[in-house]
């Protein structure tokens, strides 16, 4: 294991794969494609994303303080237990993901910080409204 911040999604596999769980401070605004990946149990805190897709990721269990989400898509993501609190989600676009205990306090949503209940009642509003 290393202290070293992954540069690259392909080099924090890799060590996922062996077992090491902390990932924080990453920046892998230039990584698009994020796809159906398992990042369960993971500290990702601090990290920041721009135009991603993460389509099919699991997020399960993990550490997303404060991260940075811009433009993002999140189409079937697992976010059960995982802890958005302080994170900018800016033009991130969620499809049929689950949010089981997720917290989103303090989360900037388009420049509006919002708690955790707010969030909830947006997403069970749309969801009656489809």
């Amino acid at each position: 294991m290393t202290n070293e911040i992954p540069k690259y999604i392909g080099d924090l596999l890799e060590r996922y794969e062996k077992g090491e769980r902390e990932f924080p401070n990453c920046d892998f605004e230039v990584h698009e494609n994020l796809q159906h990946l398992t990042l369960d149990d993971s500290n990702l805190q601090g990290s920041m994303f721009f135009s991603a897709d993460f389509t099919g990721t699991s997020f399960r269990n993990c550490n997303l303080k404060n991260c940075g989400f811009k433009c993002c898509k999140f189409e079937r993501v697992d976010f059960t237990n995982a802890d958005l609190s302080g994170s900018l989600l800016s033009g991130a676009e969620f499809i049929n993901c689950k949010f089981s205990n997720a917290k989103f306090d303090g989360a900037d949503w388009y420049g509006y910080t919002i708690t955790t209940e707010e969030f909830v009642s947006l997403i069970l509003n749309e969801d009656n409204e489809s």
